[in-house]
């Protein structure tokens, strides 16, 4: 009975050693723009309210830490994204292996999160959340760095459109994938923490596959 319970013993020290030294997830959350123009609170009339604390509570996945602010009215991209990105160098600074981090960007996130993406060489993971049309093929140049998972929804007459334009850039990106979504939400798809996209942004922060 004493062998029995020292075996346990030993066995559940080496579980919580292994579950203490689990790397912590870094995951930045960039809200969409109707919160600059609106608050918290934001709603829509056609998509309903963003449901921002439910989407960040989520993304608290195990041993992690959301780093998410409310941004103020009429935010500049690239200016906020060269301040997001500065953040990721601090914290390679601070040895967090660049793999613990993951960027989500939704709507105008997803625009601030691709020039991140372009501007950081780190290898880090972004996941795009309706962030695409004709407009930003036009008049961005970006070259993608890390890993990259683009979600969006065929509904969505905002920002539906598929990443195979940028696939087929020249970009630095270690791996590139892309989900079509059909939920007929449009783009307010994003605007709820559904597990279409949570549940494959879950898989990409942890193992960058889907």
């Amino acid at each position: 009975m004493k062998l029995k319970f020292f075996i346990f013993f030993l066995i559940a020290i080496t579980f919580n050693n292994c579950s203490a030294q689990l790397p912590t997830k870094h995951i930045f959350y960039i809200h969409g723009r109707i919160i600059e123009e609106q608050g918290k609170n934001a709603y829509s009339e056609k998509y309903g309210k963003y449901e921002l604390d439910s989407i960040i509570s989520s993304l608290k996945v195990e041993n992690a830490i959301v780093h998410f602010e409310i941004r103020t009215s009429n935010v500049d991209a690239k200016m906020y994204a060269i301040k997001i990105s500065k953040q990721i160098d601090s914290l390679i600074k601070l040895d967090v292996n660049p793999i613990d981090i993951t960027v989500i960007g939704a709507s105008k996130g997803a625009i601030i999160a691709s020039t991140i993406s372009s501007l950081n060489s780190n290898a880090i993971n972004y996941v795009f959340l309706a962030g695409n049309n004709d407009y930003q093929e036009i008049n961005n140049d970006w070259k993608f760095h890390g890993q990259v998972l683009c979600i969006y929804d065929s509904s969505d007459d905002i920002a539906g459109k598929n990443y195979d334009y940028w696939k087929s850039k020249e970009n630095y990106t270690t791996k590139f994938e892309q989900i079509e979504l059909k939920t007929n939400l449009g783009h307010g798809f994003l605007y709820k923490p559904l597990n279409v996209w949570i549940e494959p942004t879950k898989n990409w922060i942890f193992k960058q596959r889907l």
